[in-house]
């Protein structure tokens, strides 16, 4: 035991002096931060791989099972996600197609309040054609957003 005790505390200090000789010879400054996040996340895998050893097999498993736990509780926020993203694209969607019918009201107000065009002719509304007096059509197409997987 506690050989196996010294082995690690040997291994962990040749990674350290390892570690640290890539951080002095870094590419750049900003990289700092990262590689010794890195640094500290292996070297507390190399210490918990033989603590877990130390407790056996129920270790092992009571951690296994705590990682599934995780990657369940993961996924079910994933899909709480992507259906939160379905509404609001859709909300979004309805938005901008209200915000665009109120436009066109207004400019058709600001038309005939001006006395400068006649009366306007107006096609339907809902499939998005507006006819001004014969002379130029405005087709307003409906477009689909869809996020990506």
């Amino acid at each position: 035991m506690g050989e196996n005790l010294f082995q690690i505390i040997k291994q962990v200090g040749i990674f350290m002096i390892c570690a640290q000789m890539i951080l002095h010879f870094k590419p750049a400054q900003s990289y700092g931060k990262y590689i010794r996040l890195l640094m500290s996340m292996m070297v507390l895998a190399q210490l918990a791989v033989p603590i877990m050893g130390i407790f056996g097999k129920k270790g092992e498993s009571s951690f296994q099972n705590r990682l599934f736990f995780y990657d369940a509780e993961l996924e079910q926020q994933m899909e709480k996600i992507s259906v939160t993203c379905d509404t609001a694209e859709k909300m979004f969607e309805s938005l901008t197609m209200e915000e665009i019918k109120t436009r066109i009201n207004n400019r058709k107000t600001e038309e005939n309040g001006d006395g400068s065009a006649e009366t306007a002719e107006y096609g339907n509304m809902e499939s998005g054609v507006r006819e001004n007096a014969g002379e130029e059509e405005i087709r307003i197409d409906r477009i689909e957003v869809k996020a990506g997987d």
